[in-house]
C-alpha cells in the first residue's frame, strides 16, 4: 500500500435531499462508514454535504423555481481534522482534491449528474464515483449516461475495497466509465462511522420529546416485501463491539451538545426481531446511557412474542416503534408478500398496535396507496388507519405528554430493483403503467408537505384522487410524537 503522503486526497460528497421538508432529520449514513475505513487504513478524508437553500426550497414548492442548480446549493465542508466551514456552492473547493465520490439515492440523482458535469469540465483530471442505492438498482442507466454526465467508476454494491483501491491508486480512471464491486470485507470487520459534532449539532429530530440520532445494525432485510429493494438483498450484520462504539460516540456528541436527556433511532429493518436480540440490543442502549429509544418491528412478530418482546425495549426506556403496516386492504396485502410467501392478515397489524399500546410503546406506522387500489381498498385502508390513531397508549413521553399513534401515508413508487418494478413492466398488474423516463421528481415517497412522487401513466383511480386520500390519512397524524 502507498503511503499517506501518496494517497489521493478523498472527498466523499452527499447530495441534497430537496424532496424532503428537512435536509437535517437523518444522517446519510454511507459516506461516514467509508471515511472511518479509510481512517483505519491512514487513508484522511473529507466529507462535503449538499443542501438547499431555504428561499430556494420556498420558490421551488411555490412553482417560482422549476430549473435546479447548483448555484441554489450550500456546501457544508467537514474536514479531517475536525474544521468546518458553509458556504454558497462554489466550484474552486474542489480542486483541493484527487478523488469525488458521491453516495447518491435516486431522489437525490439529478443533483448528482449536476456535480458530475461540472465536475468534469471544471477538473477532467479528477477521479469521479458514485456509490450508494441508485448505482446499484439503475445501474444500466448509469452506465449509458453521455460523457459529460458519466463517471469515471461505479460501485453498485460495498464502497470499503473499491474507495480503498481508488485512494490508493490500485485501480486508475481510463476514460469511460468501470464498475468496480467488491463484497469480500465483512461488515462485522469494520469500524463504526464517523459522526462529526458540526454536522451533529444540524440534525433536527426527536423521540417521545428527546433529541435523537440514528443508527443502523444491518444491512439488507430478513423479509421480502414486494415495494421494497432490500426485500431482494440478504441480511448482513454489524458486529456488536461496532455498534456498541458507535452508541456510544452518539451519546458523548449528544452530552457536547448539552443534551440532558438522549435518544437514538435504530432504522434498520431488524431492531425488534425476537425476545433475545431485544435483550442484547436494549442493554447496549442502557448501558450508553440513552434515555429513550425507537426501533423497528414486524406486526407478526408482536403478535407472535407479545410482552416478551416489548418488555426489554420498554425497560431501557423504548416507547416507541415503527411498523410497516402497509395496507388495511386484504387483497394488497396479499400481493405485497409481507411474510415470504406466509399469509399475513390485516388483524394481525391492527392487534400489534393494541399490544404496543398496552405495554405504553405508541405505534410509528407506515402505509402506501397502490396503484392497483380501488375505492374498496382505499376504504378499507382509512378504516384501520382511523382505528390505529384513535387507540390509546398507555404511555407518556419525556415531557409529559401522552404518547400516541403516528401513520404515515404515501404513494407507492415502484423503484428498480423491486418485485413490483419488475411485475409492472412485464404487464402482471392489469392497469397499472409507468413512465418510461423516471426523474428524481418522481422518486420518492414521503416528501415536501407529505407528498409523493408520481412515476405512473395509468393507475386505477386518477391521481387525484389518490392524492385526495393521502391528504385525509396524513391530516390525522398528531401534532407531536
Amino acid at each position: 500500500m502507498k503511503t499517506q503522503q501518496e494517497n489521493k486526497k478523498v472527498l466523499f460528497v452527499k447530495p441534497p435531499d430537496r424532496f424532503l421538508d428537512d435536509e437535517f432529520v437523518y444522517q446519510q449514513l454511507g459516506p461516514h462508514y467509508l471515511q472511518s475505513y479509510l481512517d483505519s487504513l491512514g487513508i484522511a478524508s473529507d466529507i462535503l454535504v449538499l443542501y438547499e437553500r431555504s428561499e430556494v426550497r420556498e420558490g421551488r414548492n411555490n412553482g417560482e423555481i422549476e430549473e435546479l442548480s447548483l448555484n441554489q446549493l450550500n456546501m457544508l465542508m467537514l474536514k479531517h481534522d475536525g474544521s468546518s466551514f458553509d458556504l454558497p456552492f462554489d466550484n474552486s473547493y474542489f480542486r483541493d482534491y484527487d478523488v469525488v465520490g458521491l453516495s447518491v439515492m435516486s431522489p437525490q440523482a439529478a443533483d448528482a449528474y449536476l456535480l458530475s458535469e461540472m465536475l468534469n469540465k471544471e477538473f477532467p483530471d479528477l477521479t469521479t464515483v458514485i456509490g450508494g442505492s441508485h448505482a446499484r438498482y439503475y445501474l444500466e442507466k448509469v452506465k449509458k449516461l453521455p460523457p459529460s454526465l458519466s463517471f469515471d467508476f461505479i460501485v453498485p454494491q460495498d464502497g470499503w475495497v473499491p474507495i480503498r483501491q481508488i485512494a490508493t491508486g490500485e485501480v486508475v480512471k481510463s476514460g469511460k466509465s468501470i464498475e468496480l464491486s467488491d463484497s469480500s470485507l465483512k461488515l462485522d470487520q469494520l469500524p463504526a462511522p464517523t459522526r462529526p459534532l458540526e454536522l451533529m449539532k444540524r440534525y433536527n429530530f426527536s423521540i417521545a420529546g428527546v433529541p435523537a440520532y440514528h443508527t443502523i445494525t444491518a444491512l439488507g432485510c430478513p423479509f421480502t416485501c414486494n415495494f421494497c429493494e432490500s426485500g431482494r438483498e440478504n441480511l448482513r450484520k454489524f458486529s456488536d463491539d461496532m455498534i456498541k462504539k458507535d452508541l456510544n460516540v452518539i451519546s458523548e456528541s449528544q452530552g457536547e451538545l448539552g443534551a440532558n436527556k438522549k435518544a437514538v433511532m435504530f432504522f434498520d429493518d431488524v431492531g425488534l426481531l425476537n425476545p433475545k436480540q431485544v435483550t442484547k440490543l436494549a442493554e447496549l442502549v442502557k448501558n450508553s446511557g440513552f434515555t429513550t429509544w425507537r426501533a423497528f418491528t414486524h406486526a407478526y412478530l408482536v403478535c407472535r412474542f407479545k410482552g416478551d418482546l416489548i418488555a426489554p425495549f420498554v425497560n431501557t426506556g423504548g416507547r416507541r416503534i415503527g411498523m410497516g403496516l402497509e395496507t388495511g386492504s386484504q387483497r394488497s396485502l396479499d400481493m405485497i408478500n409481507k411474510r415470504n410467501g406466509q399469509k399475513q392478515f390485516v388483524q394481525e397489524h391492527i392487534d400489534a398496535v393494541k399490544i404496543a399500546n398496552e405495554h405504553g410503546v405508541a405505534v410509528d406506522a407506515f402505509t402506501m396507496i397502490y396503484p392497483w387500489e380501488d375505492e374498496n381498498d382505499l376504504d378499507e385502508t382509512t378504516r384501520m388507519i382511523e382505528e390505529i390513531v384513535a387507540n390509546p397508549v398507555a404511555g407518556i413521553d419525556e415531557l409529559g405528554r401522552p404518547l400516541k399513534n403516528h401513520v404515515d401515508s404515501t404513494i407507492m413508487t415502484p423503484f428498480q430493483g423491486t418485485a413490483f418494478y419488475d411485475m409492472i413492466k412485464l404487464g402482471k398488474l392489469p392497469g397499472v403503467k409507468m413512465k418510461e423516463e423516471m426523474g428524481s421528481s418522481d422518486l420518492f415517497y414521503k416528501g415536501n408537505h407529505g407528498g409523493s412522487g408520481w412515476p405512473y401513466l395509468e393507475t386505477r383511480l386518477t391521481h387525484e384522487r389518490y392524492k385526495e386520500v393521502q391528504k385525509y390519512r396524513n391530516s390525522l397524524r398528531p401534532d407531536y410524537r
